[in-house]
């Protein structure tokens, strides 16, 4: 006879089956093949919402590890950490309850934060743990990154009318995009190597947050100087292109002192353009 399958191996399928039906709700549900496992991820979820008859695309994804118990996730090995922290998809944690057949689904921002503060080599544990309000800074010294409460709340079980269908749906999306968007926000920054974290100070559960009520945690210092130099010039190229582009229109189309306002601002953008190319310029290796 063959061998029998695992008892923690079943019981993790079937988190995943309730985890999918509920993940379903927020759009395009991937399940990713359990030889890839090392990706870290076990779906990959593309928001999408319904428009008349067609199912139409947000445009944001997420990746979200399943587990059935708010167990440490362990990150010991340097492959574990690499493929958490090189990934440039937002990631979550989701835990399945198989009584409730209820889907919560939790942050891992301030993965981020350990990441500038203690680089990629330190080993680190997300820990489930209701943290207040808001999303709090980790425990370096013992390598323990907070969850905090969950950011939604999924049931596989469908509200009882279309009206309240619908709705649900449409919070569940809305909330579920804009933390993805703040986490695009703070991945972006980090691809650009700019140590900077937004952290929300507060936030609902299954209310959507806004990058205004968060916390920015810098961990600067001028080793990175360069790199929001380099990141700034994208920014201010645009910038200086629009003003420029104003500034060949005729004076009276603007309100009044508006035109000048815009020619100081393009001689502002000039100086900094040009004292960031000679930052740049002296801290070049």
């Amino acid at each position: 006879m063959g061998k029998g399958i695992p008892w923690g191996y079943y019981q993790g399928n079937r988190s995943e089956r309730i985890a999918f039906g509920a993940l379903s709700k927020l759009g395009f549900t991937v399940p990713v093949p359990r030889q890839e496992d090392h990706f870290g991820v076990d779906f990959i979820v593309h928001l999408a919402h319904i428009v008349g008859k067609i199912v139409s695309p947000l445009g944001l994804s997420f990746g979200i590890q399943i587990k059935s118990a708010k167990k440490p996730v362990i990150f010991d090995l340097q492959e574990e950490r690499d493929s958490i922290f090189n990934s440039q998809l937002p990631f979550f944690l989701g835990v399945v309850s198989r009584k409730t057949m209820i889907l919560e689904v939790y942050s891992t921002l301030t993965r981020l934060c350990f990441f500038w503060m203690k680089s990629p080599d330190r080993p680190f544990r997300l820990v489930f743990k209701d943290t207040g309000e808001g999303l709090i800074a980790p425990d370096y010294d013992k390598g323990k990154v907070w969850t905090g409460k969950p950011i939604l709340t999924v049931s596989i079980k469908d509200p009882p009318t279309s009206k309240e269908r619908l709705a649900e749906i449409r919070n569940l999306q809305s909330t579920m995009e804009s933390w993805i968007a703040l986490e695009n926000e703070v991945l972006s920054l980090k691809q650009q190597r700019v140590p900077t974290v937004f952290r929300p100070k507060n936030y609902e559960t299954n209310r959507p947050i806004k990058i205004q009520a968060c916390e920015r945690i810098a961990y600067s210092n001028p080793a990175t100087l360069p790199n929001i130099c380099v990141a700034t010039e994208k920014v201010l190229d645009s910038l200086t292109c629009y003003l420029n582009h104003c500034l060949k229109l005729p004076p009276e189309l603007f309100p009044e002192g508006l035109y000048e306002l815009i020619k100081a601002q393009a001689h502002d953008v000039a100086g900094i353009r040009e004292r960031n190319r000679k930052i740049l310029r002296k801290m070049k290796p």
